[in-house]
């Protein structure tokens, strides 16, 4: 979950602020959706950013090897008015190695 203010992002290996999502290309400030332009509302680069009271998932695998683990996360709310809706979670799954070196 990204949210147009830059209230969402995840810090890399080496203290970097990453504003992508997993199954988006670093740089890109978006989640898969926003890759493929299958998000909710197609202004956004993730579902998360439609800000409304439906629950959206954004999700995929973060593979830049040079980018991780993954060291924290970080969110909050970017319209700061902190409406009853605003909810949402993270979850940051095992770091995963496959292949050869």
């Amino acid at each position: 979950m990204i949210f147009r203010g830059g209230y969402a992002w995840w810090v890399s290996r080496d203290s970097t602020k990453m504003t992508h999502w997993g199954g988006a290309s670093p740089g890109s400030s978006k989640c898969a959706c926003g890759m493929n332009n299958s998000c909710a509302d197609s202004q956004y680069g993730c579902n998360c950013d439609k800000n409304d009271p439906v629950w959206r998932e954004d999700s995929g695998l973060l593979t830049d090897k040079t980018h991780l683990p993954v060291k924290q996360l970080v969110h909050g709310d970017a319209s700061g008015i902190g409406d009853s809706y605003h909810q949402g979670y993270h979850t940051l799954g095992k770091l995963r190695c496959y292949g050869t070196a």
